[in-house]
């Protein structure tokens, strides 16, 4: 007959059964390892986790398990020259503190022996930074042009520029701020008048002024006050003189710029408020008046001649003008000039130079394009050094150039020096003849990629010098000095936009970098560096593969502007053999470190260009930067910044940060809105190759893939993989770390409360007649224990009980020493039956008692006298709707003869009873200790018994019981002392016995798993197994070989304060459980050594359990060898 069953019909329930737990146990995995591999992509290879990949190995081909090849060894060779582990930022440099910081600054200008040499510096000239950055070592004085004065009201506005502040802060020179009330290149007396006239104003702008000078720990201050328009010189003097009265209270100087032919400045009456008067000996010529010299030398002794009769000539600070002037028949076309501006026109007009031997000033004339005359009246070294000479002679206090910047370089050869003639016979003057090229830049074209045409070349002079008054007399230019070239392209339509990346890659930051370009199919151009490179070979890879463009932008991040040419060109060899190794291909495209302006104005923006050009390389320059590497930068202002640069039309490219700082979350949030938005607006991304109108082949050439090639893209795939599993062992430890302390504070909660509902459980109560309860003890060859124990379980004070003993077939003399110890004892009965295993006898001697409650323990235990009583209190004192079927005792290790039991003893007291303490609270106890427990007798028979089937007879009866629906008590009053194996051999024979046991009860139990009808034991517990218990044990070992190579890769120290850290917080927890139970704190030093050789021995235990269940082998109760060590109790 056919059969009536349709295909996949069952009758049986047993199926689904499995498919049920089958899917709890795979959603439970499956949810921790997508933890972790969240976890991983999220805070992967933080530098706070201690084991971090070593890419630098796949190139150097270092690791025994890559294969050296020639491009490893090529590499390895440049590489020993770099000792750097880390990138040079502005943010790593650390400024280093002078003890002469201050000390330079309240001296009495005795550092040169010419007395005061100062200098004026503005922060709107790049040039004027740079030569403060060169030259500050040869002034001991800086007039930095920073305070002013506000046009329309007079209030205090300052302009600090951080780069400038930053150099004199460093070197400790002196600094006066001017206060000006020059506005937008003009004086404006409107605001000055409001403050002079009036008390109050005047009194608070001097406070302001003071509290500034103090704030920024300045010299004092500098009174630049020009085309004042006042009515009475007294203003000016009260002013001078309530400044003067306050600065002087607070030890601060007060410096004022004068000129002798302007009836503003009273001097005669302003000398006692001054201490330093600034003689602006410049300008007998200026730009709105005829062409002439700017300060020749007879007018600057006649300017000197007036102010020394008004004053001192120790309080004379002689300007010094260091610049010139450029008249144009077309006097709208009238202008100043910086010394390198006069030369280059004069080499561009090939214009005869004149060095006036009278005036000492220099001179020359030209015809512009459009036709028209210009005459060019200039100072130069020569110039300077003359009108020093005389100020050295006089003596006055000392000088002062305007401006920096603007002056002739050779200046600095002398400008420091004793210019009298008894110092100048130390000097050479002859170094005055040559002049260095000029660092100025002519630009050819228009775009923001870079081609350097041609250097600097220096000039030759020839000098007249006076051999008597040691002053030149004539000075000849033979060649002049020359300046940069410098071609640019790429111009593109204002509406096509190149993103660059530099300083990456960044392990955290490009990666989002990368998906943000990605979502929005906008290509990108990163400037990598070696050394971030280095460390992130599949993010290199990844770039490439995406189809970007990879520039190289060094290999420390090194500003190659001030390192030697030799460093330069190996940081960038260095970083485009890297660049070769990952990606197959070289690149032509070059970023200087921290210099990337598309129009480079100083050396320091140049000469790194320069370099890069005599390697064959395009700089790539940008005119929209954000800074987004600033500090405390958010997301909003590096997009005002960018949408700004953008509406003015400054370029095309726009440079951006994915590494270098200690973030760049602000960067990519910023990127998120850019994007989209200028894309709406219709802006098109494109990329370098597109603006250049070259092939990206060309600006990125194919390498020959040599076998060297091939190998080292097999390095990097193995060690790619090695490092990927490293990572994600790494997260996945780290969910379980989380996990575990999740679980300690949860179970000490409930292991406190539980203890606060057994102090109010009662004591034994006082009844006409109590229950009687029969102690079960089975047996197997433990003649050793057997009749000690015996002889302790009868004394127990507990009213109505008896003990029974079941010889479970022992091959030694355990039955018939019981029988001679206990002939006729009225409360011991002595069983025997052939060997059948644990269980079996607990069945037996249970089906022999008529008892009501039953206290199975092992025959290697004894109880405190009273454990017995504290028991059957639970019961007794229970509500009927607490359902107490069964209550598990305390177990105490009763044999701590050495390091083994001890460790033992630390885990029954930290572990076993704690969980069990925990556990009560939720009903969840798993395991009634063998050792002692207690049962209703008809809740075991309800439960079918002790089972066979499992080595863990204890814990699957247990579990048992809370599926019937019953309640599973705790008593830690009730206390068992029992003897734990005191050699390896008998551990690891016990507790693989335990944990082969649970495995089995866990298999057999687990429709509970995760099953809410069964609450804490299926919630709680049974999860707990299978985490605690078996998944996390099973890759701790891998976690301490992972720890053992970070150590060897570095990481020791913060790898050992992990491990403090958790140390530090497993002893809390044992300490907060030994005083719970009482025990003697003596016996925490024991955790230390235990945690590295105690954890070891269940890796074995744990590794052989799964093998056998995998084998799928009998497996037989065993037997474990007594010693007899357990103390005696002491009668209570």
């Amino acid at each position: 007959m056919e059969n009536s069953k349709q295909i996949f019909q069952t009758d049986s329930k047993k199926r689904w059964r499995g498919v049920q737990w089958g899917t709890r146990i795979f959603i439970f995995v499956a949810v921790l390892l997508l933890l972790a591999l969240g976890l991983m992509m999220k805070l992967d290879k933080s530098p706070k986790i201690p084991f971090k990949e070593d890419y630098k190995a796949v190139i150097t081909a270092s690791k025994p398990y890559l294969q050296e090849n020639k491009i490893s060894k090529e590499y390895k060779g440049f590489r020993s020259f770099i000792s750097e582990k880390n990138i040079h930022t502005n943010l790593a440099k650390i400024q280093v503190a002078r003890a002469e910081r201050l000390k330079n600054q309240n001296s009495s200008w005795s550092r040169f022996p010419g007395g005061i040499r100062s200098a004026f510096y503005v922060a709107w000239d790049p040039q004027s930074l740079m030569s403060l950055k060169r030259n500050i070592r040869h002034i001991n004085l800086v007039f930095p042009e920073w305070f002013f004065l506000d046009p329309k009201t007079g209030d205090l506005k300052t302009n600090i520029d951080p780069e400038g502040y930053k150099v004199i802060k460093r070197t400790g020179v002196a600094a006066m701020p001017i206060l000006s009330n020059n506005s937008d290149r003009e004086f404006r007396s409107e605001g000055l008048g409001k403050v002079l006239k009036d008390p109050n104003r005047r009194t608070q702008l001097i406070r302001k002024l003071a509290q500034q000078c103090q704030k920024f720990h300045f010299k004092g201050i500098n009174i630049d006050f020009e085309d004042m328009n006042l009515d009475s010189d007294e203003y000016l003097v009260a002013f001078m003189k309530e400044l003067s009265e306050t600065f002087k209270q607070n030890k601060l100087l007060v410096t004022m710029d004068i000129m002798t032919d302007n009836d503003d400045y009273n001097i005669q009456k302003l000398n006692p408020y001054v201490d330093y008067f600034i003689l602006m000996a410049y300008d007998e010529y200026a730009v709105d008046s005829d062409a002439g010299p700017v300060s020749s030398q007879k007018w600057i002794e006649a300017q000197t001649e007036k102010i020394v009769k008004k004053t001192t000539p120790e309080k004379i600070i002689l300007g010094l003008a260091a610049y010139g002037y450029d008249w144009s028949r077309n006097k709208d076309d009238n202008t100043s000039v910086t010394y390198m501006q006069a030369i280059t026109k004069a080499n561009a007009s090939k214009a005869v130079m004149n060095f006036d031997d009278n005036t000492f000033n220099l001179n020359y004339s030209y015809t512009d394009s459009k036709k028209n005359t210009h005459t060019v009246f200039f100072n130069d070294a020569a110039s300077n050094f003359n009108t020093m000479r005389f100020s050295s002679e006089y003596p006055l206090a000392g000088t002062a150039i305007w401006r920096l910047g603007s002056e002739d370089s050779r200046i600095w050869n002398f400008y420091d020096k004793d210019l009298t003639l008894v110092g100048l016979s130390k000097l050479n003057l002859k170094t005055l003849e040559n002049v260095k090229g000029q660092t100025m830049v002519d630009y050819i074209g228009d775009g923001e990629v870079l081609d350097v045409l041609n250097t600097p070349h220096d000039g030759k002079i020839a000098l007249e010098i006076d051999p008597k008054e040691k002053i030149i007399t004539d000075e000849n230019y033979v060649t002049y000095p020359s300046s940069y070239e410098v071609k640019k392209y790429g111009e593109a339509p204002q509406k096509e936009l190149v993103l660059t990346f530099d300083d990456g890659p960044d392990e955290t930051y490009t990666p989002q970098i990368l998906d943000i370009l990605s979502k929005y199919h906008v290509p990108a151009a990163f400037f990598l560096v070696g050394l971030n490179a280095e460390k992130n070979l599949p993010l290199v890879k990844r770039i490439f593969r995406e189809g970007h463009e990879i520039g190289n932008h060094t290999f420390t991040h090194e500003n190659v502007a001030r390192v030697s040419p030799a460093r330069a060109l190996l940081e960038m060899k260095l970083t485009r053999l890297l660049i070769e190794c990952i990606t197959g291909h070289s690149t032509i495209l070059f970023r200087a470190p921290y210099n990337a302006d598309s129009e480079p104005t100083t050396s320091e923006e140049i000469i790194p260009v320069a370099l890069a050009r005599q390697q064959n390389y395009l700089d790539i320059g940008e005119s929209i930067d954000p800074e987004d590497w600033q500090p405390g930068i958010k997301a909003n202002e590096i997009i005002k910044r960018v949408m700004a640069g953008i509406k003015q039309e400054r370029g095309n490219i726009i440079l951006l940060h994915d590494a270098g700082g200690d973030t760049r979350e602000e960067t990519v949030k910023a990127l998120q809105f850019l994007i989209p938005t200028l894309q709406k607006q219709g802006y098109h991304f494109t990329n370098l190759s597109s603006i250049l109108h070259k092939n990206k082949n060309i600006l990125m050439p194919g390498v020959p893939k040599t076998r060297s090639y091939y190998i080292m893209q097999l390095n990097l795939v193995l060690a790619t993989v090695i490092y990927g599993v490293s990572h994600f062992l790494v997260a996945l430890f780290t969910i379980f770390i989380v996990l575990g302390l999740f679980r300690l504070v949860i179970m000490m909660y409930w292991a406190f409360k539980e203890r606060r509902k057994e102090k109010g459980s009662g004591e034994f109560p006082v009844l006409e007649s109590y229950p009687k309860v029969s102690i079960i003890v089975p047996a197997y060859n433990e003649e050793v224990n057997i009749v000690s124990s015996l002889n302790n379980l009868l004394k127990q004070n507990y009213p109505n009980f008896d003990v029974i003993m079941i010889d479970d077939g022992s091959k030694d003399s355990t039955y018939e020493k019981t029988k001679n110890a206990f002939p006729n004892h009225p409360k011991l009965k002595v069983l025997t039956q052939s060997n059948g295993g644990k269980a079996t006898a607990l069945n037996y001697g249970i089906s022999q008692t008529d008892a009501e409650y039953v206290i199975c323990i092992d025959a290697d235990t004894k109880l405190q006298q009273n454990a017995v009583k504290y028991l059957m209190a639970r019961f007794l004192n229970s509500k009927s709707e607490e359902k107490i079927a069964a209550v598990a005792g305390n177990v105490k290790v009763g044999n701590t003869v050495n390091w083994l039991t001890r460790w033992q003893s630390i885990e029954y007291t930290t572990s076993q009873n704690f969980d069990r303490l925990a556990y009560a609270h939720i009903n969840a106890i798993t395991v009634i200790p063998g050792a002692i427990g207690a049962f209703k007798k008809s809740v075991i028979a309800e439960a079918g018994g002790y089972s066979t089937d499992t080595l863990a007879e204890d814990c699957d009866i247990t579990v048992k019981i809370l599926r019937a629906g019953y309640t599973v008590a705790n008593e830690n009053r009730a206390v068992a002392v029992t003897e734990a194996p005191e050699s390896v051999k008998q551990f690891l024979k016990q507790r693989f016995r335990w944990t082969y046991g649970i495995m089995q009860m866990f298999w057999k139990q687990r429709q509970t798993f995760l099953n809410p009808k069964y609450k804490g034991l299926g919630l709680w517990a049974m999860p707990n197994i299978l985490l605690f218990q078996y998944i996390i044990p099973f890759f701790s070992p891998l976690a301490d070989v992972i720890m053992f190579f970070g150590i060897l890769s570095g990481n020791g120290e913060k790898i050992f304060s992990y491990y403090l850290i958790f140390l530090l917080v497993d002893a809390s927890l044992a300490l907060m459980t030994f005083i719970m139970q009482r025990e003697k704190l003596i016996g925490l030093l024991y955790i230390i050594p235990q945690r590295f050789g105690y954890r070891w021995l269940m890796y074995i235990v744990l590794f052989r359990s799964l093998r056998k269940a995998l084998k799928g082998e009998m497996q037989s109760w065993g037997f474990l060898k007594r010693t007899g060590n357990v103390k005696e109790i002491a009668a209570s």
